[in-house]
């Protein structure tokens, strides 16, 4: 009741507000189109560097400032941009080769051309962050000839001479790799591939993204960055489509109200919202602005089996009771958003190629590798030496806000009813995430898009060498996915799904809980705005009627 009388009191203030108001203030361009569009996302995004920005908020912005070599289409297949075309060869020993061949057709924003040489140097520069501020240069230091070195040393460019990428000519860079790798130009639509000037972007420091007048190469260019507040972007006259943009002035509002957001939206401030609660679902059902759209998405409890204050969470035992204690269909009811939300059974969810069809629904038609059963997740306490006389204490860990805490408190009831008592402890987004990061937590949200379309864009979150500070995963499940790289197709794939058992079944070190498609609101009319199934949105070509 408490929610429907807040539900019906927005909505008055949204009406009272919108008899108000009207689009006067939005600019109209000759083809009967706003020049200006505003869209909000829910958090404050990180540095605007492309190769530390690593979350969904702060991709929702570089992804507007930047033309990369490949980018996620909205069918999940890697699209060719700044990237003519590529070729695949072995050299004399024996490791793979990638020759990039690149459009002459790119500018910085300052009418300066983009060659080989800055996305050869946006590389390294990543690579030379190390891998705690840059989490994503592992896709470089993983895979690339003599990488791993210099991503651990955290050397300087200069130094990398060794590191196979070279740009060959202005408009060419070859890529050597350790070993053969499937999905390896899958992995470049990471900003860690992005080009970066020299003149500009400094080596091992970040601080220069926050400097608005910085060139960047893709349709818009900064002029103001307030990353508590908005992020405000005028079109790239360089950039080779500039035909193509219809909007002159691009703003990115930081709201990570989600009730903020739709009263912004309804209001006429903002054009599209990003973040937004699941009971938009029902208010906007059957209208045009509601856009639901398919997204490889996974929602899960992370728990920490190294965290020695917890030492129950190291038993095997009590992880798994924790996650037999948890019924699916209860959280996915508690969200009320129709299809839009779905009961997941492992870590990858619902959206890549298998050995003969999706990868989760095959490995689910085995065995799903987590399922309800409270009275196993009981005896299973028991024997690890946790009862009524002696309850399981634990404190779940997430960043606020209405889906979040919905799903808190069914974990928290649900747990429960086996006996373990859970508190509820929240935090602002980004000490949340760096908590997290660095393991400083018992159990936690988590939930990932996908940053690349093969299932070891999960996989590989639980090994040592991903994380800022290990909280899941092990030794054995490290040599698992070594061994997977080392294989190709069924036999890759098989090897895959035998380590997701492993790390979900057999050690339960996270506990998946559902996989969800991405809610957005547009203004009526909009068309352009282009998502994928990282649940992402470009929105280089968006044309948002006057």
């Amino acid at each position: 009741m408490k929610k429907l009388a807040k539900l019906l009191l927005v909505l008055g203030m949204v009406l009272a507000m919108a008899a108000c108001s009207n689009d006067s203030g939005k600019d109209q361009g000759g083809d009967g189109v706003q020049t200006t569009f505003t869209y909000a996302i829910g958090g404050e995004p990180e540095y605007l560097d492309p190769a530390v920005g690593s979350d969904s908020v702060t991709s929702y912005v570089t992804n507007q400032m930047y033309y990369p070599l490949f980018r996620i289409g909205p069918n999940g297949a890697t699209v060719n941009e700044a990237c003519v075309s590529y070729e695949e060869s072995t050299n004399a020993d024996g490791k793979p080769v990638y020759t990039f061949k690149l459009t002459e057709e790119n500018y910085w924003s300052d009418g300066e051309k983009v060659t080989a040489h800055h996305y050869v140097y946006g590389m390294l520069r990543s690579l030379g962050m190390g891998g705690a501020d840059s989490y994503y240069s592992y896709f470089i230091a993983d895979y690339v000839l003599n990488a791993k070195a210099h991503s651990i040393a955290m050397s300087d460019v200069a130094d990398m001479t060794d590191v196979g990428i070279k740009a060959l000519d202005d408009y060419t860079i070859e890529i050597t790799l350790e070993s053969s790798t499937p999905y390896f130009v899958n992995l470049m639509t990471a900003g860690v591939f992005y080009p970066a000037r020299e003149d500009y972007m400094p080596e091992h420091d970040m601080t220069w993204a926050d400097d608005p007048t910085v060139p960047t190469n893709g349709p818009f260019q900064t002029t103001k960055i307030d990353r508590a507040s908005e992020v405000v972007m005028v079109k790239n006259e360089y950039f080779p489509k500039a035909d193509e943009v219809s909007v002159e002035t691009m703003t990115a509002k930081i709201m990570s109200d989600m009730d903020a957001q739709l009263m912004a939206f309804q209001t006429g401030e903002i054009d599209f919202a990003t973040s937004l609660n699941s009971n938009v679902t029902q208010i906007y059902a059957g209208k045009e602005e509601l856009l639901i759209d398919d997204s490889v998405i996974n929602y899960f409890v992370l728990l920490n089996s190294y965290n020695d204050e917890v030492p129950a969470l190291q038993d095997a035992r009590v992880r798994r009771a924790l996650a037999l204690g948890i019924d699916r269909s209860v959280i996915v009811t508690a969200l009320d958003a129709g299809d839009a939300y779905y009961e997941l059974h492992g870590l990858v969810p619902n959206g890549f190629d298998g050995i003969d069809g999706d990868f989760r629904a095959e490995a689910d038609a085995e065995e799903k590798l987590v399922y309800t059963d409270k009275e196993e997740a009981k005896r299973l306490l028991a024997e690890a030496g946790y009862d009524a006389s002696n309850p399981l204490k634990i404190t779940y860990y997430y960043n606020q806000s209405a889906m979040h805490d919905t799903v808190a408190e069914v974990l928290k009831a649900q747990w429960a009813e086996i006996g373990v008592e859970a508190t509820l402890k929240t935090g602002e987004i980004r000490t949340f995430f760096d908590d997290r990061d660095n393991a400083l937590f018992e159990a936690a949200r988590h939930a990932m898009s996908a940053d690349y379309m093969d299932p070891t864009t999960y996989l590989d979150m639980p090994t040592s060498w991903s994380q800022v500070q290990q909280s899941w995963g092990d030794e054995t499940y490290d040599q698992m996915i070594l061994d997977s790289r080392l294989a190709s197709g069924d036999d890759r794939i098989q090897q895959l799904h035998d380590a997701e058992a492993y790390l979900i079944a057999e050690q339960s070190y996270a506990i998946p809980l559902f996989g969800y498609k991405s809610i957005s609101l547009a203004k009526a009319g909009t068309t352009g705005a282009e998502t994928n199934p990282q649940g992402n949105y470009y929105y280089w070509y968006v044309k948002v009627p006057a």
